[in-house]
C-alpha cells in the first residue's frame, strides 16, 4: 500500500512538472512542426517515373531472359549511348531500377528524379534500344526457322516428283512444316506495356508525414527539455557550492 502511494506522489510529480513546464513544451512542439513544414517546402519535388515492357518470345522461348536484361538496364549498356543522344553528363544520368515481377515476362523499369520529363525521355530511349535489339533478336530466329521451312519444302518438291518415299514419310514433312509456319506466325514481339509515367505527386518530401514525425519528435524532446529545466532549477545552487 505504502509503494503504490509513493508510486502515485512520484507521478504527480510528473504531472506537475509537464504542466508547469507546458508553454515549453508546446514552443518546442510548434517550432518542430513549422521547421518540417519549411524544410519539406523547400525541398526538391522527386516523381517517380515508371514503364513496362513484356518480353517477346518465339518458338516458346523469350527473346532475352529478364535476369540478363535487367543486368544490362542496371550497368553501363545503354547508358553511354543515352548520353551520348540526350547530351548528358555522368553526374546527371539517373540512377535507373528495373525488376522482374514474379512468373511474368515482364520487366518494370523506374527512375525516381526532379526531372521527371528526362527521366521519361531516358526511359523511352531505353525501351526503343530494347525493341531494337529484340527485334533483331526475333529476326535472326525467324530467319533460321524460314531456312527449314525452304529446305523441307525443297525435300518435299523433290520427293513428290520422284516417288522415292511413301505417302506417309510425306505427311510427317508436311505436319513439320506446318509446325515451323506455326512458330513464325505465334511469335510475339517485345512490346511497351506501359508507357513512360509519371506520379500523380511527389513521392518525397511528405509534408504531412513529415510534419507528424517531426511534432512527436517535438513533444519527447520539449518534455525531456522540461525535466531538465526543472532538475537544473532545483540542483543549479548545489552545483555551484561542488
Amino acid at each position: 500500500m505504502e509503494q503504490q502511494y509513493e508510486e502515485e506522489i512520484d507521478l504527480m510529480d510528473y504531472v506537475k512538472v509537464i504542466l508547469k513546464r507546458k508553454w515549453l513544451i508546446l514552443e518546442v512542439f510548434v517550432a518542430a512542426a513549422i521547421i518540417a513544414g519549411v524544410f519539406s517546402f523547400i525541398s526538391p519535388k522527386v516523381y517517380k517515373i515508371d514503364t513496362t515492357l513484356e518480353i517477346g518470345k518465339i518458338d516458346n522461348e523469350l527473346l532475352e531472359q529478364p535476369a540478363q536484361l535487367i543486368e544490362k538496364i542496371k550497368g553501363d549498356v545503354y547508358q553511354s549511348f543515352i548520353q551520348e543522344k540526350l547530351n548528358l553528363s555522368e553526374e546527371k544520368y539517373p540512377q535507373i531500377k528495373a525488376e522482374n515481377p514474379k512468373d511474368t515476362n515482364l520487366i518494370k523499369i523506374e527512375i525516381e528524379s526532379e526531372r521527371p520529363e528526362l527521366a521519361k525521355n531516358i526511359l523511352a530511349e531505353i525501351s526503343n534500344l530494347i525493341l531494337k535489339e529484340h527485334q533483331e533478336q526475333s529476326e535472326k530466329r525467324k530467319s533460321k526457322i524460314e531456312e527449314n521451312i525452304k529446305e523441307i519444302q525443297s525435300e518435299l518438291t523433290l520427293l513428290e516428283k520422284q516417288k522415292v518415299y511413301s505417302d506417309e514419310g510425306i505427311f510427317q514433312l508436311q505436319i513439320t512444316l506446318s509446325n515451323l509456319k506455326e512458330k513464325i506466325n505465334n511469335a510475339e514481339p517485345t512490346k511497351i506495356i506501359k508507357p513512360p509515367t509519371t506520379s500523380s505527386g511527389p513521392i518525397t518530401p511528405k509534408p504531412v508525414l513529415n510534419i507528424v514525425i517531426a511534432a512527436i519528435l517535438g513533444i519527447f524532446i520539449g518534455t525531456f527539455l522540461a525535466f531538465f529545466q526543472e532538475w537544473w532549477e532545483k540542483n543549479k545552487i548545489k552545483l555551484k557550492r561542488t
